[in-house]
C-alpha cells in the first residue's frame, strides 16, 4: 500500500523527505492532495480544483501564478 505510493510519487519527482515532512503536519481527519500537471490550460483547470479550497506546500509554478492559485483556494474556504 504506502510503500508502493511512495514509490510511485518518487517516480514523479514527489521525494520521501517531502513526504515524511508532510506526514508529521498533518492533523487528524485531513488529507494532502499531490497533483502532477504537465500541461494544462489554467482557465480550464482552477474551476475543476478550486471547490477543494487548500494550501500549497510545493509547486514549480512562478511566484505569482503560485499566488493567484493560492489566492482562487482560499476563495473556496470562506
Amino acid at each position: 500500500g504506502a510503500g508502493a505510493i511512495s514509490g510511485a510519487l518518487t517516480d514523479v519527482g514527489i521525494n520521501d523527505d517531502f513526504m515524511k515532512k508532510l506526514a508529521e503536519k498533518l492533523q487528524p481527519n485531513t488529507s494532502a492532495l499531490f497533483v502532477l500537471v504537465r500541461k494544462s490550460t489554467p482557465d480550464k483547470l482552477l474551476p475543476r480544483i478550486q471547490h477543494y479550497g487548500g494550501t500549497i506546500l510545493q509547486t514549480s509554478l512562478t511566484h505569482e501564478d503560485e499566488q493567484k492559485l493560492q489566492a482562487a483556494l482560499e476563495q473556496s474556504q470562506g
